[in-house]
C-alpha cells in the first residue's frame, strides 16, 4: 500500500508531500492544478521514462520519493531474491532523481538500481488506469493482456514466451543451415579435392628434413667424393710417404727406443699409438661413408621432383612446407564439421519438434484457463454495466485460436471483446461502440470488474470516470468506495458524485509563490472543507446555500 509520496521540482511542483491512507481516496482541483502531475511523478517513481522537460523550469534536477507499507508476500519475496534489505517494521522505498543533463538515477530502499527492476517490482505495488484507458481497451493486444491478468496465467505466459523464443532460436538456426546448403556442398567438394590432393602427396611427419638433407647430399655427390678421396689418402693412402698413419707409426717405432732409455715415454707413445689407432678408425669409417656418395642420377631426380611437389602444394595453400600437415589438419576439421551439417539438422529438427509440441501443450493449457476465466469476467462486466445505467449492456468474450501448429509468444489464442449496448442480440467489436459515454462506461466495468480479481495493492483511476453523469456517476462512485474496501484505491475526478464516496479527500490547487511562480500544493481536507469543495464542484466558482445543501447531502 502506498503511505507517502514527496515530490520536489516536478514541474509545478516546488515541494509536496502527501500521505496516504487504505480505502478510497479522491483528488479534485480545478482543471490545470496539477492532479495529474500526482500520478506522473509517481509513473517516475515506478520507474517510467525519465525526460528532462518534467524538471521545474528553473531547477537542475528533480526528486521523487514513493514509500509503501503492508507488503505483500510476492513483493517480499522479490525483494529477498534481488538481495534487498527490508527494514522493521516492513517498508519499502523507492526514489528517482533526474537531472537536466538526461540522466537519472534509481534507488530501492537506498540500494542503487536500474529503471527496470523499479519497473519489474511496481507491476506489484501499483496498477493505474488512466483517462484515455478506454481507448486502449480498443486494441485487442489490450484486451488479450487484461483477460490474461484475469485469468492469473503469467507463470504460463513465462513458460510460453521462453518456449516460443527457444522454437525461434531453432529454426532460425535451422533455416540459416538450410539456406547454406548449396554453399556448403561447393565447400565440401573443393575440401575434399584438396584433402585428396595432400593424401596423393602422402607427406609424413619430419619427411621434409630428411628429404632435403639427402637430396643436398645427393646434388654435392661429386665434391663430396673428392674431398673424401683426398683425405683418406692423408691419414691412410698407399703411398706410404705421403700416409699419416705410417709416419705415425715410424714415430710409435722410434718412440720404442727412447722407450727403453727413458721409461717415462712409455706413457706418450702409449697415446701417440691410440692415436694411430683412431687415425686408421676415422679412415674407414670415411671410406664406408664415402660409398654413400656414390652418384645416383635417378633417386637424384626424384629427390628434386618430391620436393617440387612440397614446394607447389605449400605455394597453393600460401604456407611455407613445413606447415603443411597443419594445413592438412585444418582442412580435415573443417571437412569434418561440413559432413556434420546435416546432422545437426537432424538434430535441430527434433528439437525444433519437441519446442513445438511443448509449446502447443502450454497454448492448450493457456487456451482452457482463458475459456474459464472468460466465462467469469464477462459475467462480471455484464453485471457492472447494468448497474451504470446501461441496463440492457452485454458483454461477450470471444476467444478464436490460430491454426493447428501456429501459434505466438503468448499462445495460439486471439481476444475480441464484442458488446451489445441496447438488449439487442447481435454483438459488436468493442473497437465498433459508436458512442464516447457508452464506451466509457463499458470500459470502466471492465476495469472495476478486473480490479475486484486482482492482487495489486494499490490502485490508480485518473478521470476514468469521463463521459459519465448523473446517477451513473454516483454508481461509479459507489463502487470505488466498495473496491477501496479491501483495496486501496486513489482517484482523480471532476465528478462531485464520485468525490463524496471518498473515505479521504485531497485538494489540489494551483498557487503563486512568494517569487511569483506557479506551483501546486496539496492539502487533506477536513469534513468542513470537504462540504465546501464538492459544493464547488456541483455550482462552479459561486458557492450557493443551495449548493453547500446539496453537498452536504451527498456527503450524508
Amino acid at each position: 500500500m502506498l503511505s507517502h509520496l514527496f515530490i520536489r521540482n516536478f514541474v509545478l511542483v516546488t515541494e509536496m508531500e502527501m500521505d496516504f491512507h487504505s480505502g478510497l481516496t479522491v483528488m479534485t482541483g480545478e482543471t490545470g492544478a496539477g492532479k495529474s502531475i500526482i500520478f506522473d511523478a509517481l509513473g517516475l517513481a515506478m520507474g517510467g521514462r525519465a525526460e528532462n522537460n518534467l524538471i521545474r523550469h528553473d531547477c537542475d534536477q528533480a526528486e521523487i520519493v514513493a514509500t509503501f507499507h503492508n507488503l505483500t508476500t510476492d513483493i517480499l519475496d522479490w525483494m529477498r531474491l534481488n538481495e534487498l534489505e527490508t527494514p522493521e517494521p516492513e517498508e519499502l522505498i523507492l526514489r528517482r532523481i533526474i537531472r537536466r543533463d538526461g540522466r537519472s538515477r534509481a534507488f530501492i530502499n537506498g540500494t542503487p538500481t536500474t529503471t527496470q527492476s523499479l519497473r519489474n517490482l511496481s507491476s506489484m505495488l501499483i496498477d493505474i488506469q488512466g483517462q484515455h484507458a478506454h481507448q486502449r481497451l480498443l486494441q485487442r493486444g489490450e484486451q488479450l493482456h487484461l483477460l490474461d491478468q484475469y485469468a492469473n496465467v503469467e507463470s504460463l505466459l513465462t513458460a510460453m514466451s521462453g518456449q516460443f523464443a527457444l522454437w525461434e532460436q531453432l529454426t532460425g538456426r535451422e533455416e540459416t543451415l538450410r539456406e547454406n546448403m548449396a554453399e556448403r556442398r561447393d565447400r565440401l567438394a573443393l575440401l575434399d579435392f584438396q584433402l585428396q590432393e595432400f593424401d596423393n602427396l602422402g607427406l609424413n611427419l619430419d619427411e621434409l628434413s630428411q628429404l632435403e638433407k639427402e637430396q643436398s647430399r645427393l646434388a654435392n655427390g661429386e665434391q663430396l667424393l673428392e674431398h673424401g678421396r683426398q683425405i683418406h689418402n692423408l691419414i691412410n693412402g698407399e703411398d706410404e710417404e705421403q700416409s699419416a698413419v705410417q709416419q705415425l707409426y715410424r714415430a710409435v717405432a722410434r718412440m720404442e727406443s727412447l722407450e727403453e732409455l727413458d721409461p717415462e715415454i712409455e706413457p706418450l707413445r702409449r697415446s701417440l699409438l691410440d692415436a694411430v689407432l683412431q687415425s686408421e678408425e676415422i679412415a674407414s669409417e670415411l671410406h664406408l661413408q664415402m660409398e654413400s656418395y656414390a652418384l645416383d642420377p635417378e633417386r637424384l631426380r626424384w629427390l628434386n621432383e618430391r620436393l617440387s611437389d612440397i614446394s607447389d602444394l605449400a605455394r597453393k595453400h600460401r604456407c611455407s612446407p613445413e606447415e603443411l600437415l597443419k594445413k592438412q589438419s585444418e582442412l580435415q576439421q573443417q571437412q569434418e564439421q561440413l559432413r556434420t551439417a546435416d546432422q545437426q539438422s537432424e538434430n535441430i529438427r527434433e528439437e525444433i519438434v519437441l519446442a513445438e509440441n511443448k509449446c502447443s501443450e502450454i497454448s492448450e493449457n493457456l487456451h482452457q484457463m482463458r475459456i474459464k476465466a472468460a466465462k467469469r469476467l464477462q459475467q462480471e462486466v455484464s453485471k457492472e454495466i447494468h448497474s451504470l445505467g446501461m441496463e440492457h449492456g452485454n458483454l461477450k468474450i470471444v476467444i478464436t485460436s490460430l491454426s493447428d501448429g501456429v501459434f505466438r509468444s503468448h499462445g495460439s489464442d486471439e481476444v475480441e471483446f464484442q458488446v451489445s449496448t441496447n438488449g439487442e442480440e447481435q454483438l459488436h467489436p468493442l473497437a465498433k461502440v459508436a458512442s464516447g459515454g457508452e464506451l466509457s462506461r463499458i470500459s470502466l466495468a471492465i476495469q472495476i470488474a478486473s480490479a475486484n480479481r486482482g492482487e495489486t495493492p494499490t490502485l490508480i483511476f485518473d478521470e476514468v470516470d469521463s463521459g459519465v453523469g448523473g446517477g451513473t456517476a454516483e454508481q461509479v462512485g459507489k463502487k470505488l468506495r466498495s473496491l477501496g474496501n479491501h483495496t486501496q484505491i486513489l482517484c482523480v475526478t471532476h465528478l462531485p458524485q464520485v468525490a463524496a464516496q471518498g473515505h479521504y479527500h485531497l485538494k489540489i490547487d494551483k498557487q503563486l509563490d512568494k517569487e511569483n511562480r506557479t506551483v501546486s500544493t496539496t492539502k487533506l481536507l477536513s469534513n468542513k472543507e470537504r462540504t465546501e469543495e464538492i459544493a464547488r464542484m456541483v455550482g462552479g466558482v459561486k458557492i450557493t446555500p443551495q449548493s453547500r445543501a446539496h453537498a452536504e447531502e451527498m456527503l450524508g
